[in-house]
């Protein structure tokens, strides 16, 4: 027996709010399993080797970013109709220095896991405090 492969989802945010424009591109990619669980890749900001070369280096907020993607392909996970369980990666992570704000990557990580499990959601910007929020959310639903 074979062992189901990857489908990757990617979601590419680009919002304008109050003059302020959210900007965060994620890519995940998922298998069904047994349970739900997600984790980053190996290197999701390898993509600034090639934008960069070899003056490409790790910012301070990268690792935020990473536990923002994760949080927000597990609330996705969750937000998944019962009977449904899948494993997930985060392979890659792009934000702008000056677009990208607390929020944006999670949002982007959500609607990267739907669109790797062919879930359709509605994608339903919604700003609160500063931050992108879940469809869910928007309307009061609690998520995960």
């Amino acid at each position: 027996m074979t062992e189901p492969s990857f489908v990757v989802g990617e979601y590419r945010l680009r919002h304008m709010h109050h003059k302020l424009f959210h900007y965060a591109h994620v890519v995940v990619a998922a298998q069904p399993a047994t349970t739900n669980a997600v984790s980053a890749g190996t290197a999701p900001f390898a993509w600034r080797l090639d934008s960069y070369g070899p003056f490409a280096y790790a910012l301070d907020t990268d690792t935020d970013l990473v536990e923002e993607a994760v949080d927000g392909a597990e609330r996705a996970l969750d937000a998944l109709p019962g009977g449904s369980a899948f494993f997930a990666v985060v392979t890659s992570i792009r934000t702008s220095n000056v677009d990208t704000f607390p929020g944006d990557v999670r949002y982007a990580a959500g609607h990267a896991l739907w669109r790797a499990v062919g879930h359709p959601r509605t994608d339903a910007r919604e700003v609160r405090d500063g931050g992108l929020v879940f469809p869910d959310e928007a309307l009061g639903v609690a998520v995960g």
